[in-house]
C-alpha cells in the first residue's frame, strides 16, 4: 500500500488536480474536511449549471470568449466543472484560427461543459454533430463516392481508440458511415443525398452504417475506454499510469456504460490518485497555473492583461496548436515561458495587494501560504521569505517550483 496524503495536503491536492486549486475564500472550510467529504462536493460541482452569458455579450470583440472563460474559472467556488470542460477541450481539440467563427467556438465550450460529465458516448455523438468540429475537420466535402477521411480518421487515432488500434481500411469505411454529415449556417444538417447508403466493414462487423451506429460500435471496444482512462489519469493525476492502472479506471468505465463522472470518482478516491509520490507530480499549464494562482490569492477581478500572458506562455483558449491539442509537462518550460509566468506571478500579486487596499475582501481570505503551499516548503523558500511580506512575498511564493506543479 502507497504512502498516502492526508489532511488539508490531500485535499488541496484534489482541489488542484480537479479543479484548478483552493480559492483563499473558501480554503478554511476545505482544509477541516474529510477526504470522500471533500471528493463527493467535488463530484457534486461536475453537475453546476452552465452560467448563462453576461449582458451586454459582445462575444465578436476579440478575446471576449477567453476572457469569460477564465473569470469562470477564477470564480466558480471548486472549478471541477470547468476543469472537466477544459481537459475535453484539449481532447476535442478545434481551433478558431481555422473556424474563423468565434460563435461556433463559445456554443461547443457550451456542449462540453454541459455534456461534459455525462455518458462518453454521448458526448462523441455530441462533437460529431458539433459545427465547430465539422467545418475544423472538413465534415462539409465529406461525400457518398469521394470521402473525406480527416474526421475517419481522428476520431479513432485521437478521440476514441489511440494509435494503434485501427486500420487504413476502418479509416475509410468510418468516413464513408459519416458522409453527409455537415453543417448550414451554425446548425447540423444531414445532407442524405450526399450519404454513402452502401455496406460497410468497421472493426469487423459489417452493416449499413450510419454515423450514429458507428459511435456506438467504436465507444464499446475495450481499446476507447482504455484510451480514455489513460489521458484521465495522465491529466488529473500522473504522467505515467501503468497498465494495471489504467485496466481498473478502464473497467469502471466500462461498467459504467461510460459514465465520466462515475469514472472521475473513482480515479480521485483511489490510493494511486493520493499517493504521496503524485504530489506536485504535474507541471501546470499556463491557463492552470493562471487560475490557480489568482483563486490562491483571493483575486476578485481578473485583470484584463491575464490572457495575453497566458498567450505569451504558448496557450490561447480556444487556439490550440493542431488537433492533436496542447503540449504537456515539461513541454510548457521552455525559457520564455518560464519568464513570463515569473512576470505574471510578480504582476497578480501586485494587483491584488491593490486591489484589497482599495476595497477590501467582504469575508477573511486565507493565508496565501497555506492555499497555495499548505505549509509544506522548502528549507530554501523558507529562508527566501523570511525578509518578505505582502505583494513581493506572494510573488516569490506564485513564481516558485512548488506552486508550479500540481
Amino acid at each position: 500500500m502507497p504512502s498516502l496524503l492526508t489532511g488539508k495536503v490531500a485535499i488541496a491536492h484534489l482541489l488542484r488536480r480537479a479543479g484548478f486549486g483552493p480559492h483563499a475564500a473558501t480554503w478554511n472550510g476545505w482544509a477541516k474536511l474529510d477526504y470522500d467529504t471533500a471528493v463527493d462536493r467535488v463530484l457534486a460541482d461536475l453537475d453546476t449549471p452552465l452560467a448563462k452569458d453576461p449582458e451586454p455579450f459582445d462575444l465578436w470583440n476579440p478575446g471576449t470568449i477567453q476572457s469569460l472563460w477564465i473569470d469562470r474559472m477564477v470564480k466558480a467556488p471548486i472549478g471541477a466543472a470547468e476543469k472537466l470542460a477544459f481537459f475535453w477541450h484539449g481532447h476535442f481539440a478545434t481551433s478558431e484560427s481555422k473556424i474563423i467563427d468565434i460563435q461556433l467556438m463559445w456554443t461547443q465550450y457550451k456542449m462540453l461543459r454541459t455534456k461534459g460529465a455525462g455518458s462518453f458516448r454521448d458526448l462523441v455523438l455530441a462533437i460529431s454533430k458539433d459545427v465547430a468540429m465539422i467545418r475544423w475537420l472538413d465534415g462539409n466535402s465529406n461525400r457518398s463516392g469521394h470521402a473525406n477521411e480527416n474526421y475517419g480518421r481522428e476520431l479513432q487515432e485521437l478521440f476514441t481508440l489511440g494509435i494503434g488500434n485501427y486500420t487504413e481500411k476502418d479509416i475509410r469505411e468510418v468516413a464513408r458511415a459519416f458522409t453527409g454529415w455537415g453543417s448550414r449556417s451554425h446548425d447540423f444538417v444531414f445532407k442524405k443525398h450526399f450519404h454513402d447508403t452502401g455496406t460497410k466493414t468497421i472493426h469487423g462487423k459489417t452493416g449499413n452504417f450510419g454515423g450514429e451506429e458507428v459511435v456506438d460500435l467504436l465507444v464499446s471496444l475495450p481499446a476507447c475506454s482504455r484510451f480514455i482512462a489513460g489521458k484521465l489519469l495522465r491529466f488529473y493525476s500522473h504522467p505515467d499510469p501503468s497498465k494495471d492502472e489504467v485496466e481498473a479506471l478502464a473497467k469502471v468505465m466500462r461498467d459504467s456504460k461510460l459514465d465520466t463522472k462515475t469514472t472521475l470518482g473513482a480515479l480521485w478516491r483511489s490510493e494511486s490518485f493520493r499517493a504521496r509520490s503524485r504530489h506536485r507530480a504535474l507541471v501546470k499549464s499556463p491557463i492552470e497555473f493562471s487560475v490557480g494562482a489568482c483563486r490562491a490569492l483571493g483575486t476578485s477581478a481578473v485583470p484584463g492583461w491575464l490572457q495575453g500572458s497566458t498567450d505569451r506562455m504558448g496557450q490561447t483558449l480556444f487556439r490550440p496548436p493542431s488537433v492533436k491539442g496542447w503540449t504537456s509537462g515539461k513541454g510548457w518550460l521552455s525559457s520564455g515561458s518560464v519568464v513570463e509566468r515569473l512576470k505574471a506571478a510578480q504582476r497578480l500579486a501586485s494587483h491584488t495587494a491593490k486591489a484589497r487596499a482599495a476595497s477590501p475582501p467582504r469575508q477573511p481570505l486565507a493565508d496565501l501560504l497555506d492555499v497555495a503551499l499548505q505549509g509544506v516548503m522548502p528549507k530554501e523558500l523558507s529562508e527566501v521569505l523570511g525578509g518578505l511580506s505582502g505583494a513581493a512575498r506572494d510573488a516569490v511564493v506564485l513564481g516558485g517550483p512548488e506552486f508550479q506543479l500540481g
